[in-house]
């Protein structure tokens, strides 16, 4: 099922709620978004142009329909999200 711009809205929002309640960011997006496929990287694993992007993470959009995952920057072909965290030294 394609995904739309107010399914990334709810995403990004609950991603901002997660992050700043300390709650585990993959077992949470999963249980709230249970059609949507979901990885979590570094930031610094990722090549190409998020899809949005905050200080504390980057969207990517990816496709699942072929045997391989590609990212993708048309919404309405993704099934998936790449969430891909800014990791800062202290």
């Amino acid at each position: 099922m394609p995904m739309n711009e107010s399914q990334i809205t709810s995403i990004e929002a609950s991603i901002k709620a997660l992050m700043a309640t300390g709650n585990p960011l993959m077992p949470g997006l999963r249980n709230m978004f249970p059609g949507i496929t979901f990885v979590h990287c570094s930031a610094g694993d990722m090549d190409g142009t998020p899809y949005r992007s905050s200080n504390r993470y980057q969207l990517y959009l990816m496709n699942r329909s072929e045997v391989c995952i590609k990212l993708t920057s048309q919404l309405e072909s993704a099934d998936g999200v790449i969430v891909a965290e800014i990791e800062y030294d202290e």
